[in-house]
């Protein structure tokens, strides 16, 4: 794929998601006031962000690694990227959580449960597809770094990677359920009753969205496309009326999940991919900068929310939480604190992490030159 493609309108789908989800956080404030049935119906679907955002990762997983070689340089390589990547902001996140939870006399989670969870390790064996986790926002991190993992291992396969990829998911997401269960699912609320909280994550159906991403970046590699023109936009706006139609129907067990709010968004992604691949949209640079810190306020927004609320409570003026005033303007705050979490952790801390453990892994990896000098190789 030409390295001329800046991706922004992947950025953008990023910013987007984020957003959505900070919003489906906020409308909890009307809850217990006559807007609740509202917001449960028209704003609730709004965290079919997470869906998007599992569309996306698969998909970037695809493009960043075109160039791979099937080495275990290069496999340990893009491990090593991708924890420094996740891990920094989101052990940020849960210390933060569990020091806000402590200072509000709140019961704290067993420190076990904690180190799981800084682990990508599930707490629950029967909550699907939550996983109980400490910090309840982590639980897509859990299913994300599964990913990294799996599509880590599958590069060295070399040019039998999607074939091993392929393989793995149908042995964890359709042989194993259907041996110890006796079925397979595609609801992302099914519980397979493993007795094992890792294989209930492992064998949940959101990592077919995973699936999804990778199949639509293979697709976006391929020679296939949608030449752009009106019909194409028409066709992406009409995917896009399809997921607000199938978003606000009534079913309880419309949620999260490939059959469910996945569907709708692949079809949409898809179609974007395919037609953006050679004719790329200008996307507004508001959110291109969403995109940037859209890691770091899907992590955080929960955790500004709760302090602001708290202090409002503190001062007396719980009344003014339940209010749509409230709810509204309390939105944009976490942005600002994902902008500085964006400067400080993600390209301060979290690269210097990377950094040095790339130069562990070049000496790992060094190689003795002609002359009998160690070298390194760029992983």
């Amino acid at each position: 794929m030409a390295e001329r493609h800046k991706l922004d309108w992947i950025q953008a789908l990023r910013g987007i998601a984020a957003l959505l989800v900070v919003v489906t956080h906020a409308r909890r404030y009307l809850h217990g006031t006559a807007w609740q049935p509202f917001v449960e119906h028209y704003i609730m679907p709004a965290a079919q962000g997470v869906d998007l955002f599992f569309l996306v990762s698969g998909f970037i997983m695809v493009y960043t690694t075109r160039n791979a070689d099937g080495s275990a340089r290069y496999a340990s390589a893009f491990l090593i990227k991708r924890f420094a990547r996740v891990w920094p902001v989101y052990a940020v996140a849960v210390l933060l959580w569990i020091g806000f939870v402590a200072a509000t006399a709140q019961p704290v989670a067993p420190l076990a449960n904690i180190l799981r969870s800084l682990c990508f390790l599930p707490v629950s064996t029967h909550q699907p597809p939550y996983l109980g986790l400490p910090y309840a926002i982590g639980w897509t991190l859990n299913y994300e770094f599964y990913f990294y993992v799996i599509f880590g291992l599958s590069i060295l396969f070399g040019s039998a990677r999607w074939i091993a990829f392929t393989a793995w998911l149908g042995l964890s997401l359709v042989l194993a359920p259907w041996l110890a269960a006796g079925y397979v699912s595609l609801l992302a609320s099914n519980d397979y009753r493993f007795g094992s909280a890792l294989a209930n994550q492992l064998t949940n159906p959101m990592v077919w969205e995973f699936a999804a991403g990778v199949l639509i970046g293979l697709l976006y590699q391929s020679k296939l496309s949608i030449p752009r023109s009106r019909l194409s936009d028409a066709l992406i706006v009409a995917c896009i009326a399809l997921i607000v139609a199938t978003s606000w129907r009534t079913a309880p067990d419309w949620i999260h999940g490939p059959i469910r709010w996945g569907a709708p968004l692949m079809l949409m992604f898809a179609v974007m991919a395919l037609t953006y691949k050679n004719a790329e949209p200008r996307v507004p640079r508001f959110l291109v900068w969403l995109g940037g810190i859209s890691y770091s306020l899907y992590l955080l927004h929960f955790i500004v929310f709760s302090v602001i609320t708290e202090l409002f409570i503190l001062l007396g003026q719980k009344p003014l939480t339940a209010t749509w005033a409230y709810a509204i303007l309390i939105v944009p705050i976490p942005l600002l604190v994902a902008a500085v979490s964006k400067r400080y952790i993600e390209d301060g801390l979290a690269v210097r992490i990377r950094d040095r453990l790339l130069a562990l892994h070049a000496r790992i990896f060094a190689t003795p030159a002609a002359d009998g000098r160690i070298t390194t190789r760029e992983a």
